[in-house]
């Protein structure tokens, strides 16, 4: 239920402290929207609980981005456990936005059983991921656009890290794809059977190596620093770990798009590398804290995921294979 004191500006204060002592730096960091994101209980037993508007907004933007944020307070030693509630949606318990969240809890908490709960566990039995039979992830049927005229400063971005080969040398990719799909449907692709959103929802970059593991990045230009970054990469790599298990099928009717990465080479990968790619980050990703965390933890359950956080700015001189990024994990 609502928490009736909230701590935001407490919690606040003690993630500047961690971060002031841990770091050696003073940063002014904001927690979202105490109105929508709201924080209760001490160090021992953190409680989030969320509104219905952080329930169905961009997942990097901040209150959407509870799993960033939870893993900042873990990361940076303001919190031992965290309890999770939210204020379900009167109406719209089927909208993508809303499935997808359920989607996103379902997955946090089987990442992190230990500390990280939910208060109300009934609210999850409105996901129509949990228990379905038959899930399909669309696949794209043209390739995007590789000279948009008017586009972003990631997209622009996204492509170059494509079409000059530096993603692929880089990483030693034998497949790359990019603006990846990730509508889940059930049953068939059909709008009628849409569970999440779809538009535009696609993963930034994604390639196989050599070495047979698939790849996930999530990339952000410069000036683009949302701890949302983190929120992102989780479900990428969840809808992705779905898809190589067999949990989600895919309708592949399109033709072969120029040897394009396409859903069914996912399927039955056996390592996926989650990779965070951006000239600089959020403050609270120094020190590769959460990245280490969310390694600690997918280590100790033999997960099948490994997770990275690469500047770009540490990379443009000079190639860094992908063994040695084995190494330093």
């Amino acid at each position: 239920m609502m928490p009736t004191n909230t701590s935001n500006a407490h919690f606040q204060s003690e993630l500047r402290k961690a971060y002031a002592s841990i770091s050696g730096k003073r940063r002014s960091i904001q927690l979202p929207d105490p109105d929508q994101f709201q924080l209760s209980g001490d160090k021992k037993t953190l409680r989030l609980y969320l509104t219905g508007d952080a329930l169905t907004r961009n997942m990097q933007e901040n209150v959407a981005a509870f799993e960033g944020w939870i893993l900042a307070l873990k990361a940076w030693e303001c919190a031992d456990t965290v309890v999770l509630d939210w204020r379900e949606p009167s109406e719209g318990k089927a909208d993508g936005h809303y499935q997808r969240f359920l989607y996103r809890v379902n997955r946090f908490r089987e990442l992190f059983p230990d500390w990280f709960s939910v208060e109300r566990e009934k609210l999850l039995q409105d996901s129509k991921v949990t228990g379905a039979e038959t899930l399909f992830l669309n696949a794209a049927t043209s390739n995007p656009k590789t000279s948009p005229a008017e586009s972003s400063q990631e997209a622009r971005l996204e492509m170059d890290l494509v079409t000059t080969g530096w993603l692929t040398n880089e990483f030693g990719l034998d497949k790359i794809g990019r603006q990846f799909p990730v509508g889940l449907f059930s049953d068939s692709v059909a709008k009628s059977k849409m569970i999440f959103t779809g538009g535009k929802s696609a993963i930034d970059l994604i390639g196989i190596d050599k070495n047979g593991a698939l790849w996930v990045f999530e990339l952000k230009a410069k000036g683009n620093q949302p701890l949302g970054i983190v929120s992102e990469l989780l479900f990428y790599t969840a809808m992705m770990r779905d898809l190589a298990q067999g949990k989600f099928k895919y309708d592949d009717k399109s033709p072969v798009i120029d040897g394009r990465l396409r859903p069914g080479d996912v399927v039955g990968i056996k390592k996926i590398c989650g990779c965070l790619l951006a000239p600089s980050f959020h403050p609270l990703l120094d020190g590769n804290r959460i990245v280490n965390l969310l390694n600690e933890f997918s280590s100790s359950r033999a997960d099948m995921v490994t997770y990275f956080q690469v500047p770009l700015s540490n990379l443009g001189n000079g190639a860094q294979s992908t063994a040695s990024l084995f190494q330093e994990a």
